[in-house]
């Protein structure tokens, strides 16, 4: 679980998916816990489409990794999931997408990596510039028997 905290609006919950997208929730979880997408904005509002985030530069071309992740493609793009931004084929880097309305046209081609639980509200209301104040891991505890 992770919950994504911006400044002002309030908090979405997400579940994340590492059965479906291994490397993404990895990756995403390493920059959360390392504080990097603290104070990042949400740059990109494109209504009826998806909102996007996370990039050190605030702008689609400046990276949240070193590195660039294969897709990890197979979750769908419904309203309030999460994925990983690219310029093309195997070129995510960690910057966010959430789509604000159902985009099944970006199934085949982007990583779904987390589904929203709740703050639907929050997301609906997102403006460009925002701040995002915090990404929080909340790891779930298994105990052997």
């Amino acid at each position: 679980m992770a919950v994504v905290t911006v400044r002002g609006r309030g908090r979405m919950e997400l579940q994340l998916l590492p059965d479906v997208a291994p490397a993404a929730v990895h990756a995403f979880a390493t920059l959360a816990e390392r504080g990097a997408y603290a104070g990042k904005t949400w740059h990109r509002i494109v209504p009826n489409f998806v909102v996007q985030g996370g990039s050190p530069g605030a702008n689609e071309y400046d990276p949240a990794t070193t590195y660039f992740m294969r897709d990890e493609v197979g979750a769908r793009n419904v309203r309030g999931s999460f994925g990983i931004s690219t310029r093309g084929r195997d070129t995510g880097d960690g910057q966010l997408y959430i789509n604000i309305v159902n985009n099944m046209r970006l199934d085949h081609d982007y990583t779904v990596f987390a589904t929203m639980s709740r703050g639907f509200d929050v997301m609906d209301t997102i403006q460009e510039g925002d701040v995002i104040e915090s990404v929080v891991i909340r790891r779930s505890s298994t105990r052997s028997r």
